[in-house]
C-alpha cells in the first residue's frame, strides 16, 4: 500500500476544468502521494489528462508533467484559460439562447467549447444548465454580478445577491468561472517558476510506449459501463497488457474503481471519493490508485 501524510498536502483548493470524469477532488491527495512513495525527480505523463486537475497539481508542486488527451478541445480550452484574464472570463457566461446557437455550430472555437462547458448541465456540453423558465433569471443575475466585480471573491455579499439566494435563483455560472480564476495562477507560476512547465500532446496511449524512467499517471475509461461511444471503444485489456508493460521500464499508476486484470492490484483507496461516469451519473464504487503487483 501507499503512504500519505495528508499534513504535506498543497494548502488552498484544488483547481482544474470543469469536466466530467476529472478528478479534481482528489488531485491534490494523488499527486501527494506520487511526491511522498516515489520523489521529485521523476517527470509525469497525464495521459488521460482530461480538464486538466492532475497537470494543474503537477505545476503548482514544481513537477514536470506532460500533459496528454485524445480531444484536442479539452487541452486547447486549458491553455486558452490560463493565458488570459479576469476580464476574459467574464465573456463566458452565455444565455440559454446562445448556448444553442454555439451548440448546432458545425466547427466551434475554443471560446465558444468554453462556453459550453461553462453553462451546460454537468458540463456536458449538450444541455442548457437552467430549465427554460428560470433561464433568463439566473443569466440576467450572472450578468449583473459579474459585470460589477473584478474578481468573483466576495459577490455573496453583494444586495444583488442577497435578494435572489433563495433556490432557484442562485447563479452556478460563477462558481465555474471562479474555477477558470484559480487555474489562471498557472500562468503566473509559468513567467516567474517554471518557463518550461508543461508539455502539451494530443496522443494515443500507445504513442508513449518508448517512455521510460517516468511515472506514467492513468486515468483510462472505467470497465464495464454503457456510459458512451467512447467507453464502449475503449479495449481495456488490451490497455491492462500496455501498462503492465510499461511498468517493466517506469512507474505505472492506474486511477480506476475496479481493475479486473489480476496482475493489478488496489495500493490506495480513496473512501469520500465517488466518480463519475461521462454521462455524468455517480458511479457508487470509491475512487482507487492501481499498480502492477509486486512492481
Amino acid at each position: 500500500m501507499l503512504k500519505l501524510d495528508e499534513k504535506k498536502i498543497r494548502k488552498g483548493r484544488p483547481i482544474g476544468l470543469p469536466y466530467q470524469g476529472s478528478k479534481k477532488k482528489i488531485s491534490k491527495k494523488i499527486i501527494e502521494i506520487i511526491k511522498q512513495n516515489f520523489g521529485t525527480d521523476k517527470p509525469i505523463y497525464d495521459i488521460f489528462g482530461g480538464g486538466g486537475a492532475i497537470t494543474a497539481e503537477c505545476i503548482l508542486n514544481g513537477l514536470e508533467v506532460h500533459y496528454n488527451d485524445l480531444d484536442k478541445d479539452i487541452t486547447n480550452a486549458f491553455e486558452r484559460v490560463i493565458s488570459q484574464d479576469r476580464k476574459w472570463i467574464k465573456t463566458l457566461i452565455v444565455s440559454r439562447e446562445e448556448f444553442f446557437e454555439i451548440k448546432d455550430k458545425e466547427n466551434k472555437t475554443t471560446d465558444e467549447f468554453l462556453k459550453l462547458l461553462v453553462n451546460s448541465f454537468g458540463n456536458n456540453k449538450r444541455g442548457y444548465l437552467y430549465s427554460e423558465e428560470i433561464s433568463d433569471l439566473k443569466y440576467n443575475l450572472a450578468k449583473e454580478i459579474i459585470e460589477n466585480h473584478d474578481v468573483f471573491n466576495g459577490y455573496k455579499q453583494t444586495e444583488t445577491y442577497k435578494k435572489a439566494v433563495e433556490r432557484p435563483k442562485k447563479p452556478d455560472q460563477i462558481g465555474r468561472l471562479q474555477q477558470f480564476e484559480r487555474l489562471q495562477q498557472l500562468q503566473q507560476f509559468r513567467q516567474i517558476e517554471k518557463p518550461n512547465y508543461m508539455k502539451v500532446t494530443n496522443k494515443s496511449y500507445q504513442d508513449f510506449s518508448k517512455v521510460s524512467n517516468a511515472i506514467l499517471y492513468l486515468d483510462p475509461p472505467y470497465e464495464q459501463t454503457d456510459q458512451g461511444s467512447y467507453i464502449n471503444s475503449f479495449d481495456s485489456q488490451e490497455f491492462y497488457n500496455w501498462a503492465f508493460e510499461m511498468d517493466k521500464t517506469n512507474i505505472v499508476i492506474i486511477s480506476s474503481h475496479s481493475i479486473s486484470d489480476e496482475r493489478f492490484e488496489a495500493v490506495y483507496s480513496f473512501d469520500k471519493a465517488h466518480s463519475k461516469f461521462r454521462s455524468g451519473t455517480r458511479n457508487d464504487k470509491c475512487e482507487k490508485l492501481f499498480m502492477v503487483k509486486n512492481s
